[in-house]
């Protein structure tokens, strides 16, 4: 009996010494055989403005540590969600690709979509965050936020502000900055903060929560920030205060990345998630950020998911507070 109980013992530890082999060697080979054609990226925002001048140098760089082109595809609206809802329609196979804004992990309580952000993603890489400031022409009545209240307060609804996507974050944080400062502006949703820039810089509106893509029009003397949507001043524009220190308590956080289908193979994820690290500490993909005035906020695959999963969750409190203030329809 004891002869027969370490026979089968043996037998049970080679049949799980092999399906371990056979395990690391489907693995290995997936790393081999991965990618083996284009893999698209899908940016959710119009071409120009500042997620697409990043991802665009970003993944030229990781296309060069794949070994295959990395195709961008455009496909701007719906609040930044477009690249999350192609992905549920995506096979898992690490070919499609999306990067994932802020607004994904808020948009499921707005409205139905096809997606949730606890389960239908494979999560490689947090990549950065957009450095906000409220933006105006150049040649603006207003110097100062102190100046842009008062004239607010005095015409109720008259100021038109601009932002992307109707229920976006820079939307939602200036709504939010509105009721904390008791003004009502008169909000434009735009499907990218390119269109927006376009619609400053000719007069159709008079101001404009924007990031990177503000910043060669404010080098160029166009355009300048009134105040800075950051939790702190910023390196490069050190005398722009921000809203906070106006006692206004609203910030635009709004970071992004990189995922998948769910059900990517981890090895598959693990290559990508690789690929744009490199990309994204490359000297072009470092060069862009700078041009841009944002910085590197760098996650990998487990961290990535902890924080997707923990902002749904805050996302969700936010949603409902807006609702009882009236804020969303």
């Amino acid at each position: 009996m004891k002869l027969l109980s370490r026979l089968g013992a043996f037998r049970a530890a080679s049949l799980a010494t092999i399906a371990l082999i056979g395990v690391t060697t489907a693995t290995v080979a997936t790393a081999q055989t991965y990618p083996q054609r284009p893999v698209t990226l899908i940016v959710p925002y119009a071409a120009g403005g500042p997620t697409d001048q990043h991802l665009r140098a970003v993944a030229e760089e990781a296309g060069k540590a794949l070994g295959q082109p990395v195709i961008i595809e455009s496909r701007p609206g719906a609040s930044g969600t477009n690249g999350a809802a192609a992905l549920v329609r995506a096979a898992p196979d690490g070919y499609t690709l999306a990067v994932l804004p802020a607004s994904v992990y808020r948009e499921p309580y707005i409205n139905k979509v096809a997606f949730d952000p606890k389960t239908s993603f494979s999560y490689a890489i947090l990549l950065s965050d957009y450095t906000f400031g409220l933006a105006v022409k150049a040649d603006a009545p207003w110097k100062t936020w102190k100046d842009f209240a008062a004239d607010a307060a005095r015409r109720p609804g008259k100021i038109n502000v601009g932002a992307t996507g109707a229920v976006g974050t820079p939307r939602i944080v200036m709504d939010e900055a509105g009721e904390a400062a008791r003004l009502q502006f008169n909000m434009v949703p735009f499907k990218g903060d390119a269109e927006v820039t376009n619609a400053i810089l000719g007069g159709h509106i008079d101001a404009a929560p924007l990031s990177g893509v503000a910043v060669p029009h404010i080098d160029a003397g166009k355009m300048r920030y009134l105040v800075m949507l950051t939790p702190h001043r910023v390196k490069r524009y050190p005398d722009v205060p921000t809203l906070r220190e106006q006692g206004v308590d609203a910030v635009i956080d709004s970071p992004y990345g990189i995922a998948g289908p769910a059900g990517m193979d981890p090895a598959r994820v693990k290559i990508v998630h690789d690929a744009f690290k490199k990309a994204l500490e490359s000297a072009p993909g470092l060069r862009v950020l700078e041009q841009l005035n944002q910085q590197i906020n760098y996650m990998g695959p487990d961290d990535y998911r902890k924080y997707a999963l923990a902002a749904t969750a805050r996302e969700k409190d936010r949603v409902a507070r807006l609702r009882q203030r009236g804020l969303l329809d």
